[in-house]
């Protein structure tokens, strides 16, 4: 039995066996080795003048989850996360067993992402907010540099998605609207590297959603006793999604929770951009 079918099995269909080779998760490289010649470090460390960009880079698309879904937006993926959710479907940010972790990611100024992002948005209704979302692995390694991204596009408006265990600025709680997903224990994370109290209180005061992913009810208990008590969360902040990367694993896993939610009082979304282009790159 390979690893991936025994990490499948541990879920308990909360994750189905997919064979779309697009579509990977970090558990679909357990048991890969990277040669030692692509492991160059020198081209995964972050810069103190430059940000450092994912091989998705910069796109332009429509915001596929949360509260913006739908909205026309320009993305940039940043490189490097400090969590290892073994569900991700951004590995190739984080994941060392990946070569794209590797070989994929590159350095921009700031001024060079203002201009690729300037050049990125398409939307053509001079009515329409720009937006950016800036996402990962986890933006906030980065948060000078965002700060100074912010600084030069006055006009725009930026989401930022943060897994809530890095503090934002000051500029960012004051400006930004962030897409905050804390982590519950089916990401595979220790509880006292996924959960910062002091963070999750910070963002409740600020411009945020909490997007939890979601395979069933046993994930709400959690969110209710380890997030909503504890922290005195705002349930109408709190959004649920569920964990997948094709339209009928997503579907599996809302049936699940549909009920709980609807009794709870949480916002149930999916996934847009899986609906339409598959959980694929760049889209």
């Amino acid at each position: 039995m390979s690893a991936t079918k025994k990490f499948i099995d541990v879920y308990n269909g909360g994750i189905q066996a997919n064979k779309d080779p697009e579509l990977k998760r970090a558990f679909d490289f357990s048991e890969s080795v990277v040669l030692d010649k692509i492991r160059k470090p020198e081209n995964i460390r972050l810069s103190q003048d430059k940000l450092r960009l994912s091989g998705d880079g910069i796109f332009f698309t429509v915001q596929g989850e949360g509260i913006t879904m739908g909205e026309p937006v320009v993305f940039i993926r940043l490189h490097l996360c400090n969590l290892r959710c073994t569900w991700c479907d951004a590995y190739y940010t984080w994941n060392p067993k990946s070569e794209a972790f590797w070989t994929e990611s590159y350095l921009l100024t700031p001024a060079q992402v203002k201009q690729k992002l300037e050049d990125a948005w398409k939307c053509e209704n001079v009515y329409k907010h720009k937006r950016c979302v800036i996402t990962g692995g986890e933006p906030l390694l980065q948060k000078d540099k965002i700060d100074k991204v912010m600084c030069l596009m006055p006009n725009w408006k930026f989401e930022i998605e943060t897994n809530g265990t890095i503090m934002p600025t000051e500029k960012q709680l004051a400006e930004c609207q962030f897409n905050c997903s804390p982590k519950l224990s089916n990401s595979g994370n220790q509880k006292s590297v996924r959960i910062r109290p002091e963070v999750i209180s910070a963002l409740n005061m600020a411009n945020t959603q909490f997007k939890f992913v979601v395979m069933n009810n046993l994930d709400l208990d959690e969110i209710e006793n380890e997030f909503v008590t504890p922290m005195k969360l705002d349930i109408n902040k709190i959004v649920l999604m569920p964990q997948g990367v094709t339209e009928k694993e997503i579907r599996s896993n809302m049936t699940k929770v549909v009920e709980s939610a609807k009794i709870k009082g949480y916002k149930l979304l999916g996934r847009l951009h899986v609906s339409i282009w598959g959980a694929k790159r760049k889209v």
